[in-house]
């Protein structure tokens, strides 16, 4: 996360092409780290067995292990890995890196409550 937050210190006009593609890159590694942890709590310690990992967010805020807010943010997070894995070449780098640059407390959050719980 930090690299990805590194990369935005630099104006979008100066990114290079790899660093926009390292970007995209990060942004699917950290989407699924934190969709991996999400599933792994709801099976191991709520005995929950989400279909998805947006459900497993969902379980985890009906449970109140995370706000209602961070489910919106990390549900929007996944949508996001999935366009950049599937459908990359209607992706908008300026609007990626806008995002980032943005908020990024949704996964700050998300990994403080679920540290908290384990």
């Amino acid at each position: 996360m930090v690299f990805v937050l590194k990369i935005v210190e630099k104006p979008f006009e100066a990114l290079s092409e790899a660093e926009r593609y390292a970007m995209r890159y990060h942004l699917i590694a950290i989407a699924e780290a934190l969709a991996s942890m999400a599933l792994h709590v709801c099976r191991n310690l709520l005995d929950q067995r989400p279909e998805t990992p947006i459900h497993a967010f969902k379980l985890l805020a009906e449970r109140g292990v995370i706000s209602d807010e961070v489910f919106v943010e990390l549900s929007k997070f996944v949508r996001l890995r999935n366009l950049l894995v599937h459908r990359y070449w209607v992706v908008d780098d300026e609007k990626i890196y806008e995002s980032i640059k943005g908020d990024f407390k949704c996964v700050e959050e998300f990994l403080e409550n679920v540290l908290a719980l384990i």
